[in-house]
């Protein structure tokens, strides 16, 4: 592959349905980039998501988890949000400032139609997205069939980056089909390049030819190759991917175990080669990032305890620093991320992913340093689906009710709260 030039920090929003294993990705993620020096594991309760209380009583994620990374001279920031319906909108709000989406799934054929609604909201927002299918250690049925199911539910065609290699029934490595090259799955190393076994040499050729016919649809000169018998090269089928994938007309397919960190590097190299620059994805949210004074959107807002209130930020354009004023608006405090650790950050550049702190009166959505607060739509929020009478246990502490509430609604622009003219009780 054509040596790649240093890119604008990046953020890949990490989405997919509950119990698929997005914060497993995370850890394995974040150690193949050498940010955390081990991975933490759910069962031990010591990942670098799912920190809060909350996500640790129930062992679930409950708001985004947001870890700033650097991997071969490129800076990521990872979202990685929350798999249950009731958190929807912190979905929505991550995905709207990703450049890219990995979408997580489990090779069951059952759970396939719960991607479904995920894969059509990336796809009505034209965010470029690739799906991994994870927990393939456990896997009882084949990557073909797991294709198969999820292709039911994609408007967009999902392209087999890979075929796996397997010992009886136990995937082992996998070959790429663009490489062609073949490697053996190491637990929790880098794994070994191989030969192609002979055994897979027909089905990789199958399978790579099947590849290049998708990329020729959207191609003439790469279709016409195609029916001269012409072989594009390595580089070239590179550049036909990376093009395809930024313009959301294919969804590329790589599988793996998290829990393991099997196929996590190359999932980490197909991100850094093919992902968007942040400059792409603010023209697609028609947000100008041509300039030098600082735009930055809010898309996460949470009330720290201690530490007052936080305001995750991605910066468009500009640069912004502690201490300046935005929008009106005086940053006080600016830090990068791992998960509910907060380090101090000297400045934020375009493409970053910080927290700012005590942005009073700042609403997740909005933005700050662009005229009148102009720079791309807020889709529209994601609507609850029921209510719940709550009061406080005590008279005195209405007020605290009413505060608590306030926070809540901030945290989470899905929720609302009003008194019911009906029945005089407070819904939420």
């Amino acid at each position: 592959m054509t040596k790649k030039a240093p890119s604008a920090p990046r953020t890949a929003a990490i989405v997919g349905p509950y119990l698929s294993g997005k914060t497993t990705l995370l850890e394995a993620l974040l150690f193949a980039a050498g940010r955390i020096p081990r991975k933490g594991s759910i069962k031990e309760a010591n990942t670098v998501g799912d920190a809060s209380p909350e996500s640790r009583a129930r062992q679930m994620t409950t708001e985004p988890n947001i870890a700033n990374a650097e991997y071969i001279g490129d800076r990521w920031s990872f979202i990685d949000c929350p798999g249950s319906i009731e958190l929807a909108q912190d979905v929505h709000n991550g995905l709207m400032v990703a450049d890219a989406a990995v979408v997580v799934c489990e090779p069951d054929l059952h759970k396939a139609m719960a991607v479904g609604p995920l894969l059509r909201k990336l796809d009505e927002n034209q965010i470029p997205h690739i799906v991994f299918i994870n927990k393939m250690d456990t896997a009882q049925v084949g990557v073909k069939e797991v294709l198969e199911a999820l292709q039911a539910v994609s408007s967009r065609p999902l392209v087999l980056r890979e075929i796996p290699i397997k010992d009886g029934d136990k995937i082992t490595g996998h070959v790429d089909l663009v490489s062609e090259r073949a490697f053996r799955w190491n637990e929790h190393k880098p794994s070994d390049l191989i030969q192609i076994p002979d055994s897979l040499t027909q089905l990789e050729k199958s399978a790579r030819t099947e590849m290049l016919e998708s990329l020729a649809d959207f191609d003439d000169k790469l279709l016409e190759a195609l029916l001269e018998d012409s072989v594009p090269s390595t580089d070239d089928i590179y550049k036909y991917i990376t093009k395809d994938l930024q313009q959301n007309l294919i969804v590329p397919v790589f599988f793996g175990s998290a829990l393991h960190d099997n196929g996590i590097i190359r999932l980490m190299k197909a991100l850094r080669h093919e992902a968007p620059e942040p400059s792409a994805t603010a023209a697609r949210l028609k947000i100008d990032s041509k300039g030098s004074s600082p735009i930055v959107r809010v898309f996460k807002t949470i009330h720290a305890g201690h530490s007052g209130k936080l305001s995750y930020v991605r910066v468009w354009r500009g640069e912004i620093t502690d201490g300046m004023t935005l929008g009106g608006k005086r940053v006080s405090g600016l830090y990068h991320t791992l998960g509910q650790k907060h380090d101090k950050a000297p400045k934020a550049v375009a493409g970053d992913v910080v927290a700012i702190g005590r942005l009073e009166d700042v609403k997740t959505g909005d933005v700050l340093g662009a005229a009148n607060g102009a720079g791309g739509a807020w889709s529209s929020l994601v609507k609850p689906l029921f209510s719940l009478a709550i009061h406080a246990e005590q008279r005195a502490d209405e007020v605290k009710l009413s505060g608590a509430l306030a926070k809540l609604v901030d945290e989470d622009p899905s929720l609302s709260w009003e008194a019911s003219q009906d029945t005089g009780e407070l819904l939420l």
